[in-house]
């Protein structure tokens, strides 16, 4: 590789993710001056930046060495990835479907983005995998839960990967296929039941999760965990023997044999899929059973739900039943579901409340405004680069990465950085608390475990009785 042809490279790959000089080197570690050396050809990166480059860039570290692309036509002619540009299509379709033709700006966007950055990966077999698995278990009234980290992509939310839509809060129509977005709430959970001008109720959903805190794991080797009822853990085995059953694996099970991790090996990288049997919800199909209701026909993103979060009433409720998170309910008097997610991410992270978030509420910082998530880092920053005429998701992920990963927390924050947030008017408050934090939890696990929740705590007001009976066994023991 010259000099010359690896600037010329690099500055076209930078070019197609958006980003100026500066903002690469901000991701990266290094000057504006350095980014414009490397693209001129007057010095190279050291070996150990490659890897930071690549991933800011979304490319690989042997595309940069050999300063040309992976053509995506370039893939195997057996097993799923050979089906990559049907899926994407099919996601395509989906998304027409699903929200009219044309579709809306917004959402059309954020399609193509996450279509650039994942086209020469092979994470829509993955979610295509998802979306089977969950169908499957569907068709047999066996519960499934599959990992958050697909709640952070609208492509694999459209193949039923997962029932986490990522897009900001919005009204659906399921008849008219209308969308409304509706800044006036944080979570569309929160948002009143009305009816579309064709006359039909609309559903109210969108969890503003950026797709940028998914961007580290879709470029490394990605991974996604499933749990699943116990009666239906073979089934799950044999359908992935099934779809992978033309490519290179690799199986280890657990001696109980209750848990299954597998590696597929693919051209672009090594996937673990882990298969888990969850012998609670044996107890969530017993509910069903006994109510002749299913999860998925429960409606919980209404007051009555919250009243009761609210009140306290969360015992044999998942997630909300330690005295941690009764203290902060006690304590932050939850008024929406938006809230009761960032009390989920408090008490998942490390950092985040005790002499942080907890000292700033006290001082009048709303619940919704704190930061509970990795999520939440980058929506602030980009939020107040926004209201100044800059796109600022360089800055946004520079800032997002370093506080998941603990990184303020370690050295403090860089003076140049802390000076930049003051100039976007992000809130007083927010650099000295991201220097507070050592891990923050992806909001898309917490929108998985809330629905749980708040799915359940439906169960205990309508079908008390059945409840009561079903899980008394772990009520006594004050958990699931």
């Amino acid at each position: 590789m010259t000099n010359r042809n690896f600037g010329d490279f690099l500055h076209e790959a930078r070019l197609r993710r958006g980003l100026t000089q500066y903002q690469l080197g901000a991701l990266v570690g290094v000057s504006d001056k350095a980014v414009s050396k490397w693209e001129t050809g007057l010095s190279k990166p050291q070996i150990g930046i490659l890897y930071q480059i690549g991933e800011a860039l979304g490319v690989s570290v042997d595309e940069l060495l050999s300063c040309k692309y992976r053509s995506v036509e370039k893939q195997s002619s057996k097993g799923p990835f050979a089906t990559k540009k049907q899926l994407w299509k099919k996601a395509y379709d989906t998304m027409r479907e699903r929200y009219g033709d044309p579709v809306p700006i917004a959402i059309s966007d954020r399609f193509f983005a996450e279509q650039a950055e994942l086209q020469h990966t092979d994470l829509i077999v993955y979610f295509d995998l998802l979306a089977t698995l969950s169908a499957k278990a569907k068709q047999r009234n066996k519960q499934i839960r599959l990992s958050g980290w697909a709640g952070t992509s609208l492509v694999a939310y459209l193949l039923g990967a997962t029932n986490v839509n990522p897009l900001p809060p919005h009204f659906f129509c399921p008849n008219c296929h209308a969308v409304l977005f509706d800044s006036s709430v944080k979570d569309g959970w929160d948002l009143p039941a009305q009816s579309c001008s064709c006359g039909t109720m609309t559903v109210g959903d969108g969890h503003d999760i950026p797709f940028e805190s998914f961007r580290h794991v879709a470029q490394r080797h990605p991974s996604f965990a499933i749990s699943l009822s116990p009666e239906f853990f073979d089934t799950a085995k044999s359908l992935l023997e099934y779809y992978f059953k033309d490519c290179v694996t690799t199986v280890t099970e657990r001696e109980d044999h209750r848990a299954t991790s597998w590696t597929v090996s693919s051209q672009h990288s090594d996937c673990t899929i882990s298969l888990c049997a969850n012998p609670a919800f044996a107890s969530y199909e017993a509910l069903e059973a006994a109510t002749a209701t299913s999860f998925e026909r429960v409606r919980f993103a209404n007051p009555e739900i919250l009243a009761e979060f609210q009140k306290g009433n969360v015992e044999g409720i998942p997630e909300f039943g330690s005295e941690f998170i009764k203290q902060l309910l006690h304590t932050t008097c939850p008024s929406s579901f938006h809230d009761l997610l960032q009390l989920l991410g408090f008490a998942h992270g490390s950092g985040t409340w005790q002499n942080n978030a907890a000292q700033l509420h006290r001082q009048g910082v709303p619940v919704g405004r704190l930061i509970a998530y990795r999520d939440d880092v980058f929506c602030r920053v980009r939020e107040a680069a926004l209201a100044r005429g800059i796109s600022g998701l360089g800055l946004s992920y520079k800032i997002m990465e370093d506080t998941r990963r603990g990184i303020y927390a370690k050295n403090g924050l860089p003076a140049d950085l802390r000076e930049q947030l003051q100039l976007l008017g992000v809130e007083e408050w927010f650099p000295d608390s991201v220097e507070k934090i050592k891990y923050l939890f992806p909001k898309a696990h917490g929108v998985t475990h809330a629905r749980i929740a708040a799915t359940l705590m439906w169960y205990k007001i309508h079908y008390p009785k059945e409840f009561q009976e079903i899980f008394s066994c772990k009520l006594r023991r004050g958990h699931l």
